[in-house]
């Protein structure tokens, strides 16, 4: 597949949805990823038994190819923002101000 060349406000969209996209399947992880079975035995014994919703490997494979691109991207967007000039704008440094020293005059006492 041929790589797209995007723009920075594209690119600053899409680390969202890969970001949102990592945050639900980490969350799949969790225990709410199995589910559950009970079994009941001879004398009350119950035996819970777990079984995995989605492939583990596959869904940890995805979640680490989604971490790795979320990385890639910010290194990606940072070096653009080195090297990207802001348009119709320029610093001035005037603007900070200097501070000048107060003038101090002693005061004499009072009476």
């Amino acid at each position: 597949m041929a790589e797209k060349q995007i723009t920075l406000n594209e690119g600053m969209e899409w680390l969202k949805s890969l970001e949102s996209r990592y945050a639900e399947l980490s969350n799949l992880r969790s225990e709410n990823s199995a589910a559950r079975g009970r079994r009941y035995g001879v004398g009350g014994d119950k035996e819970v038994i777990t079984y995995p919703t989605y492939s583990v490997k596959k869904l940890d494979s995805l979640i680490t190819t989604i971490a790795n691109e979320i990385r890639k991207l910010k290194a990606a967007i940072k070096q653009t923002n080195a090297t990207a000039r802001v348009i119709g704008y320029e610093a001035n440094e005037e603007v900070l101000g200097t501070l000048e020293d107060a003038e101090y005059v002693p005061q004499q006492p009072k009476g």
